[in-house]
């Protein structure tokens, strides 16, 4: 799942704090509660970009009155309000602009329908629609004579390239469903540039680390540094890898404050034959399984993704074959960036969005599967991390769904999607393709979460934060007026190569 883009972090690192969260109280008839009130009635009409500004001011002016509790509080609502629009940089004239520009020889009566606001591509704010950062990728991938261009001019297909000669190779006889191991090793380095940070407090790391699963196996946790900061760490046994890190800012000296994690671990290619009439029958009663078809906050059941699951299953009972469905389902629906900082922070269910826009990316496509596999009474969860593609590396979901006798099988909607974006693949070899990612995985993997939305350990408290997934560092600082976690993105590095 990507997170960063560069106006994201421009804006956010300019008016937000994280961490600096606390109950208002504030002096009766200030000045300071003057903007607040404005703020947050702009915030109430949808005025997010004049609420972002209030609270800001509201924030200065607390600060020259001395109430910090209400300081930071303010900060807290402009970190909100800066999410709710951060993703939608251009106005309609801005974007009509962008895509003549990017789509000269597509006429203008077909580049008129390349701007989808009813599925929540655009908000509105302040009076005028905003488009989302992402609305030019979004329109080659749903547009796959645009997208084969694109990758004919480069003379590459991202994942489908690199990935086919795996997809399309027979299973190794009798290598069960762990096989082709490849050893990797990993190295994550934070370097802050330490003028950016205050002179006292504390700042607060998660760092994630790899968790073992079935296809990764053997993970060892070589090193974190600095030792001293380390507080605690989950373990590799653990639904998510994280080592939690308290720094005390007064003790930070030199240009950088590094933080370093190293790494090694196994991960094997999946490969599932399964035999519909061998699945086995649900313990309904086991702990797993309430916990993998419970509604989660992002992976949600409601009667109407019941109702969506259900009509796409149709008669069929058999839970094998019902996920199959749901696959084939979910990838008939374009590959689609998604406004991830603002869903969450508008409290939207990611599975919800995609059920009622169509509009899904990795993780959001992930998410939606397990939704509709739960709501069918299927355990299924949405695991991340990284893929590891050679040329194509970075942040990545994909689902996995549990059969009785066969354990978790895993699926890749996006990796699989790949295929249509191909200039030279044949339908066959498409269908080929996507099908081998509906119940098998490539090694090229880094988990480092079991699901979507496990709990942060230690919990960082009542403070903004995208927390659903943990792909990057998470940070709270009780002394900082700008918002660490999007801060960090541009600090933040990670290498995983072959060992």
């Amino acid at each position: 799942m990507k997170q960063a883009i560069p106006v994201l972090i421009l804006l956010l690192a300019a008016v937000l704090a994280a961490g600096c969260t606390s109950g208002q109280t504030s002096t009766p008839a200030s000045q300071g509660d003057t903007l607040y009130a404005q703020a947050e009635s702009a915030f109430a009409q949808d005025n997010f970009h004049a609420a972002m500004d209030l609270y800001g001011k509201a924030y200065d002016q607390y600060k020259t009155e001395g109430n910090t509790p209400a300081a930071r509080d303010a900060l807290k609502k402009a970190s909100v309000s800066a999410r709710m629009i951060i993703e939608f940089p251009f106005n309609r004239s801005e974007i009509v602009a962008l895509i003549d520009e990017t789509f000269p020889g597509v006429s203008a009566d077909r580049k008129a329908g390349f701007l989808p606001c009813d599925k929540s591509q655009c908000v509105t704010s302040d009076g005028e629609v905003w488009y989302f950062a992402n609305t030019i990728p979004n329109i080659r991938s749903h547009n796959f004579d645009l997208i084969r261009e694109a990758t004919a001019q480069k003379g590459e297909t991202p994942f489908y390239d690199q990935m086919k000669a795996i997809a399309f190779a027979p299973p190794v006889d009798g290598a069960g469903n762990y096989q082709n191991p490849v050893a990797w090793e990993g190295t994550e380095t934070l370097s802050i540039p330490a003028g950016g940070l205050p002179k006292t407090g504390t700042l607060r790391l998660w760092i994630p680390l790899p968790v073992e699963t079935g296809s990764q196996q053997d993970v060892t946790i070589i090193s974190v540094e600095p030792a001293q900061y380390v507080k605690s760490q989950t373990g590799t046994g653990a639904d998510i890898g994280l080592v939690y890190l308290e720094v005390p800012l007064d003790r930070v000296t030199g240009d950088f404050l590094n933080v370093t994690a190293r790494f090694g671990y196994t991960q094997y290619e999946q490969r599932f034959v399964i035999d519909p009439a061998k699945v086995g029958t649900y313990d309904t009663n086991d702990p797993e399984y309430v916990k993998y078809t419970t509604s989660g906050k992002n992976i949600v059941v409601t009667p109407e993704m019941k109702a969506k699951a259900l009509e796409i299953a149709g008669t069929e009972t058999n839970p094998y074959l019902q996920a199959e469905k749901l696959y084939w389902h979910v990838i008939s629906h374009p590959y689609s960036n998604v406004p991830h900082v603002r869903l969450s922070a508008g409290g939207t269910p990611e599975s919800v969005y995609m059920l009622e826009s169509g509009f899904g990316d990795c993780g959001t496509q992930s998410m939606y599967f397990a939704a509709l596999c739960r709501s069918l009474g299927i355990p299924a969860r949405a695991i991340g991390g990284y893929q590891l593609v050679p040329g194509h590396e970075g942040t990545h979901f994909w689902s996995e769904y549990y059969l009785p006798g066969y354990g978790w099988v895993p699926g890749d909607v996006t990796i699989a999607e790949g295929a249509e974006w191909s200039y030279d693949a044949t339908d066959d070899e498409r269908h080929q393709y996507q099908a081998y990612y509906a119940s098998n995985l490539d090694p090229y993997r880094y988990v480092i979460q079991k699901d979507v939305d496990v709990p942060i350990v230690p919990a960082p408290g009542d403070v903004v934060m995208f927390d659903m997934v943990v792909q990057s560092p998470k940070a709270v600082c009780d002394t900082c007026d700008t918002d660490p976690e999007f801060e960090m993105l541009s600090d933040w590095k990670v290498i995983v190569k072959k060992a």
